[in-house]
């Protein structure tokens, strides 16, 4: 839990950390440090309100974030309580835990209004956690296992500006608790990715069939496929092990799956029909997909205040969410409707994303 929330802060900017420790501990207290343990930016204190070489270092008006109680919390949590205090920067913020006994607390302010203040709220702004986490273990049997279920709740929560409506209610709904379970084994969030990938290439060959019933569980399996998308990063985010590469390869597979996926839409079409219309929709589609992926990384390069919201809005456009209409037309033996829909949709698309992008560029140079 200590070299959990050391990750989780130097993750959010943090670069110096104070840990408060019984002397007589110490051994305990660098192995519970993990990755830390050697760190020259990590100092063992016997009290944090003593005098000592580091608070020379330091100046009184630095902004700082402390912890007390032995607290489990996510990401977004920590950000959200840096920014709340950014926007407010003249009184400390104090957040307590969403345990029953509020055990623990998180702090923001500066170096001196944290020793100052020394847990009490006076001078502070006080809120209490909405949600699960943060979570304090306070002792009791089930603190653990009850701790371990919110993070694993609250990872879905992570994702919310970016998900897609459907992904948001019924995606993420089933992926977290498969994301918890796994969390227990030794299966790896790239592990995950790549026999997703597999899956989503089973759907685009079953979907090239001409066969009804096999289009109709490759289409089914494909709606799997897509809740399954969201496991790798939520099980990375659980064992804190998100990276670059990996985001890249998530990204990377799930690119070429939904190619994958078209191409055998657009063949089982191709076959069932035998009218060479769906050869030149194919190349349509393809091109269209490239115009979508210029548009998209232009958008997503715009900066500015609101560009937050807007590439989240971007990626909730570009989401998976088109999996439930394809098992509906697949229901109702309309693929062939799909197919020339997709085709010309993903140029109209790409051209009002690019107008939209237009647009905001624009704005933003008038705002400056």
């Amino acid at each position: 839990m200590l070299e959990r929330l050391l990750l989780l802060c130097a993750r959010a900017g943090v670069r110096r950390f104070i840990v408060e420790a019984n002397p007589s501990a110490d051994e305990n207290v660098r192995a519970a440090l993990g990755s830390f343990s050697a760190s020259p930016e990590v100092t063992v204190v016997d009290s944090i309100g003593a005098a000592g070489k580091w608070r020379d270092e330091l100046d009184p008006a630095a902004p700082c974030v402390a912890f007390r109680g032995n607290l489990v919390m996510a990401q977004s949590q920590l950000r959200r309580a840096l920014k709340d205090y950014a926007e407010n920067p003249t009184r400390e913020l104090r957040v307590m835990s969403a345990d029953p006994d509020r055990g623990g607390t998180i702090e923001v302010g500066s170096l001196q209004a944290i020793l100052n203040g020394n847990g009490n709220a006076a001078g502070a702004i006080v809120q209490a956690a909405s949600g699960y986490l943060p979570f304090a273990l306070n002792g009791r049997p089930e603190d653990g296992q009850e701790a371990e279920l919110r993070l694993a709740k609250s990872v879905r929560v992570e994702s919310l500006e970016t998900d897609a409506v459907l992904a948001r209610l019924v995606d993420r709904r089933l992926s977290w608790r498969l994301s918890y379970r796994l969390a227990r084994t030794r299966v790896m969030p790239n592990h995950v990715t790549l026999a997703n990938t597999a899956l989503g290439f089973g759907c685009a060959a079953m979907l090239a069939s001409t066969n009804y019933w096999i289009r109709l569980v490759g289409a089914v399996l494909f709606l799997v496929s897509v809740t399954l998308d969201g496991v790798d990063g939520e099980l990375a985010r659980l064992r804190m092990v998100e990276s670059e590469a990996g985001a890249k390869l998530d990204v990377l597979t799930d690119n070429i799956v939904h190619i994958a996926i078209f191409i055998g839409l657009m063949v089982g079409c191709y076959r069932g029909s035998h009218s060479a219309a769906y050869l030149y929709l194919l190349a349509i589609l393809l091109g269209g997909f490239a115009v979508c992926a210029v548009a998209v990384n232009r958008a997503l390069k715009l900066t500015g205040d609101q560009a937050h919201r807007w590439i989240g809005a971007v990626e909730r456009a570009t989401g998976r969410d088109f999996a439930y209409l394809v098992v509906v037309l697949a229901l109702l033996n309309w693929l062939p409707l799909f197919a020339w829909g997709a085709a010309f949709g993903s140029w109209v698309f790409a051209i009002s994303l690019w107008w939209m992008t237009n647009r905001r560029r624009e704005n933003a140079e008038a705002r400056i």
